[in-house]
């Protein structure tokens, strides 16, 4: 029975200090930005997702997945359309032990569907801050950087670009 019991206690003993954390972290936020090439500004609301790998320390890591709930695409000439965002970013990140996180992003999937005019497709990227001295929650500003080379399928032959801010409240849970 002794042996039996030093057994649990050593395999218990390895799997808390080598088990890895799940980062589960839902947000809501906001974007505002402009854009050039096609001269004008991205507004709305997005839903995401931020799943991965948070170690013990300071170090998270993961796949950030980003819906476009509801945004306009409002250029400089013509008429306003509706726009659903979906991307997807590889993302890594800090947690500082004094109430603030950063992160950096590269996009993979990128791509803005306007109703109107077709679907662009390109790459990005994002760097975030987040304050987390509220209990459970996160409030965080993020930085887009977006080139998209591709209208509908067809080349653009320049890039359009788009420059926004992100302001989201986010879950961040380990599990």
């Amino acid at each position: 029975m002794k042996k039996l019991l030093a057994v649990f206690a050593v395999v218990l003993g390895f799997s808390t200090v080598s088990h890895a954390d799940l980062l589960v972290e839902p947000y809501l936020g906001y974007e505002m930005g402009t854009t050039k090439d096609q001269d004008g500004k991205i507004e709305g609301t997005q839903l995401g997702l931020r799943l991965g790998y948070a170690s013990p320390v300071i170090f998270w890591a993961a796949l950030d997945g980003t819906l476009g709930v509801s945004a306009k695409f409002k250029p400089d000439s013509g008429s306003d359309e509706d726009a659903k965002r979906t991307s997807v970013y590889g993302v890594v990140g800090i947690d500082l032990p004094i109430l603030l996180r950063g992160w950096v992003g590269y996009g993979f999937l990128n791509e803005v569907d306007l109703d109107d005019t077709g679907k662009l497709k390109g790459t990005s990227y994002k760097v975030g801050v987040g304050f987390t001295g509220l209990p459970f929650i996160s409030l965080n500003l993020e930085y887009l950087d977006e080139k998209f080379t591709e209208r509908g399928g067809v080349d653009l032959g320049t890039d359009m670009t788009n420059k926004s801010y992100v302001l989201s409240v986010s879950l961040p849970l380990e599990l």
